[in-house]
């Protein structure tokens, strides 16, 4: 049940959601700016959708392997409780995105007539399409893996078909969501939506819009809309391929008998990151190296992806933000190895086989949509550029020091806030890390859509002056910024409006 999410709405409740779109957008149209925010601002709330969705996805993936690899025995309980207690975060999920959906779907139907009337431009109206069929691609991603995984499994469909008064699921909810996805009539508004967003995208061409180019590559890395491009325009709309469940069908008979590897190859990036190719330093052992010399416990990390579809919609250059703990030796030195938070992870910071001199472990706390964790420096530079930002203490060194390690540390475990709130500290994202550990730091914050939150720029910015953080080495597009010229070449590129063009190429 996890990730099997459809399109449950009776035709009645789609009829009344059209009426109750329209009327929406009449009522923000007093200016074509009021309604440019409201398309921003509800591209930006469906952002953390899209967030979820990947994150599910993932987390779903690890359980249905663990489980497959013991046929022949029963669901553990700690998986029968995990796929419990997650159905119902799913079926929220589901009906949000289904609510983004139906709230723009309205705009593939205006007539030309209203839209002259109501001086609506065609572009703000194919970005409300784009919007509404993103969020329909990812409600039938999500759907699909689910298919695929549980078709792989008779005892996950069992589980699922049957009920649960503590969990508050119904029984065979699995087959009425199945048949809600396979309605003719979603499946046709979706092929209808997706052909309105290829005659419409050039009116883009020439223009710098982030909403359009994310909605874009959101669209173009679903595996579905892939699948449908790789049959071709002609034939999808041919008698053979009409209806998307004669898809769906097709590609889990197709990927039944090959298990999760060929799950994971066709859903590809959508269960991950979403990314068109590898960062420019990844791989590079020896700029690794020369990092690893430079690294210092409690230094910032700052990266660039723009290869990412998570990195489209950050706000300014940077797009993630981490800290380096140090190896054995050096929490020794500060007496924090043996500390109660620090012990339990002794063997990931110096993992078999290296002394405690080593900085080859996981000695990177970052916060990634499964969680905070820690990560090795090798596994984080799948990335353009990197930015080592050291603190700069005033007094009381050691115990500043002390102070924001452990508070590090503790992040450790926590939930990833797809809220981006700084003022929640049961959940994190990955630039309130650095708010949250670094007290002793005035941190510059924004308020969006009610809430207040840190950027990576927003930390970045406070190294131009060389105070409170110091701008200790910089790569941009894979290659060493001159020390003499770095702070000035980061100053430039965190003012630049950003090329998408340079990028990737779509």
């Amino acid at each position: 049940m996890i990730l099997v999410v459809g399109f449950f709405a009776r035709k009645e409740e789609q009829q009344k959601q059209q009426k109750i779109c329209w009327a929406n957008i009449q009522t923000q149209i007093h200016s074509v700016n009021d309604l440019d925010s409201l398309v921003d601002y509800e591209v930006n709330e469906f952002q953390t959708l899209v967030e979820q969705s990947l994150m599910i996805r993932s987390e779903m993936m690890t359980v249905a392997k663990e489980i497959s690899s013991t046929p022949d025995q029963p669901i553990s309980s700690k998986h029968l409780e995990y796929l419990k207690e997650n159905t119902q975060l799913c079926l929220n999920l589901r009906d949000a995105l289904y609510d983004v959906t139906l709230r723009y779907a309205c705009a593939l139907d205006v007539t030309s007539a209203s839209l002259e009337r109501e001086h609506i431009p065609e572009i703000i109206r194919t970005k409300a399409v784009m919007l509404s069929v993103a969020a329909a691609l990812t409600l039938y991603d999500n759907y699909m893996l689910g298919a695929l995984i549980f078709e792989n499994d008779k005892r996950l469909r069992r589980i699922l078909n049957d009920p649960d008064k503590g969990f508050g699921i119904s029984p065979n909810e699995l087959l009425e969501i199945t048949l809600s996805a396979n309605s003719m009539s979603k499946q046709k508004r979706i092929q209808k939506g997706i052909e309105f967003f290829e005659t419409k995208k050039e009116l883009f061409k020439d223009i710098d819009d982030d909403d359009f180019y994310y909605l874009k590559l959101l669209i173009y890395s679903s595996p579905s809309y892939n699948h449908l491009k790789n049959i071709g325009t002609t034939e999808m709309l041919g008698k053979k391929f009409k209806m998307f469940g004669k898809i769906s069908r097709d590609v889990i008979a197709e990927l039944r008998d090959d298990g999760f590897d060929g799950v994971s190859k066709f859903f590809g990036n959508s269960v991950g990151l979403i990314e068109s190719r590898k960062g420019k330093l990844y791989g590079n052992d020896v700029i690794r190296k020369k990092l690893l010399e430079q690294l210092q416990p409690l230094d910032i990390i700052l990266e660039k992806t723009p290869f990412r579809l998570t990195d489209k919609l950050i706000p300014g250059h940077f797009g993630h933000v981490a800290i380096w703990v140090g190896n054995q030796k050096e929490l020794k030195e500060k007496g924090l190895w043996d500390h109660e938070m620090v012990a339990p992870h002794h063997l990931k910071i110096t993992p078999e086989g290296y002394n405690e001199t080593s900085k080859e472990g996981f000695q990177i706390v970052e916060a990634l949509r499964e969680g905070v964790k820690l990560s090795s420096l090798e596994e984080f530079m799948n990335i353009d550029d990197i930015a080592i930002l050291r603190p700069v203490f005033s007094e009381n060194v050691t115990d500043k020091e002390k102070e924001s390690l452990l508070l590090t540390f503790r992040q450790i475990g926590k939930e990833y806030d797809f809220n981006f709130d700084v003022n929640t500290t049961e959940k994190i994202v990955c630039s309130e890390l650095a708010y949250v550990c670094f007290p002793q730091i005035e941190w510059p914050t924004e308020k969006t859509a009610g809430r207040h939150t840190i950027s990576p720029d927003n930390v970045a910015n406070l190294c131009w002056n060389g105070t409170p953080l110091e701008l200790i080495s910089f790569y941009h597009d894979g290659k060493k910024v001159d020390e003499e010229n770095q702070l000035n070449v980061l100053k430039i590129l965190m003012t630049e409006k950003p090329d998408h063009s340079s990028t990737i190429n779509l």
